[in-house]
């Protein structure tokens, strides 16, 4: 499991939860960001104590 976290345009967290895959995981995100009129929502994923951007494009740049 790995624990992500939501974040709204303005940086502020808005959830976080341990999940266990990666499709799950965006599905969540989808989910959390309900009003999806505003651009610059994003998640993150914790790793090693440090949180990075999630990349759902396992590797695509399309």
């Amino acid at each position: 499991m790995a624990t992500y976290r939501v974040l709204d345009p303005k940086g502020d967290v808005i959830d976080t939860k341990d999940i266990g895959s990666a499709q799950d995981a965006h599905a969540w995100f989808v989910d959390a960001r309900a009003d999806n009129s505003e651009l610059g929502w994003r998640m993150e994923v914790e790793q090693d104590g440090e949180w990075h951007f999630f990349d759902d494009t396992e590797g695509s740049s399309s």
